[in-house]
């Protein structure tokens, strides 16, 4: 079966790359975080897990090859972004994209669902060993590595023929802990905000 979906996803990006169906893109990103985790707290003989929301602010970027073109377009999209200090948060996502292409109008919409990864950092508030994913001293950064989804859609306006402004893009999914983190953490939610630039070859 993993092999039947690599085949496919190698002869779509085969496809695409030999009809220049490419598209790169560099954006800003904004987003919130809720429910991450920040470390464990000793408190009356017993110790609670601390969970914190936050807002951080990067860039993003990422790529698509796009095998179906036309007024509807079918691609795999590739992404990444990196929202620097503490609080902040990397993300890299894979995923499925339709786009729509009207003749007329110089806007262009599309939906897109993806999976991959997000990293968080916050400020450690441990004082006690929780066996979690972070050693880290109280006061310094505490890190969580989460396997995550996200549905994310938007609206591309078309600069020039092979550059389109990214007006608004906004995005939601939700995370889950399973590289080793506190035993009960419920996972985080994810809402993101990006806009930026995409140049098509």
């Amino acid at each position: 079966m993993r092999r039947s979906i690599l085949l496919v996803a190698l002869v779509a990006l085969s496809a695409s790359l030999a009809q220049g169906q490419v598209s790169v893109y560099l954006t800003s990103s904004t987003a919130r975080l809720s429910g991450v985790e920040t470390g464990d707290v000793q408190s009356g003989g017993s110790h609670h897990e601390q969970y914190a929301d936050f807002w951080a602010s990067g860039v993003g970027g990422g790529v698509t090859f796009n095998f179906l073109s036309g007024p509807v377009k079918l691609g795999i999209d590739l992404r990444g972004s990196t929202r620097p200090g503490t609080a902040g948060a990397d993300t890299a996502f894979a995923g499925f994209k339709v786009g729509f292409n009207p003749p007329v109008i110089p806007l262009k919409p599309y939906i897109q669902a993806s999976g991959g990864y997000v990293g968080t950092r916050t400020v450690n508030v441990s004082t006690v060993s929780s066996g979690g994913s972070s050693s880290a001293t109280v006061g310094g950064t505490f890190t969580n590595r989460y396997a995550a989804w996200e549905i994310v859609g938007g609206v591309d306006y078309r600069l020039a023929k092979l550059v389109d402004l990214r007006l608004i893009e906004v995005g939601g999914g939700k995370g889950s802990d399973i590289f080793g983190g506190l035993s009960s953490a419920p996972g985080i939610s994810l809402f993101t905000i990006n806009s930026g630039l995409v140049v098509h070859f």
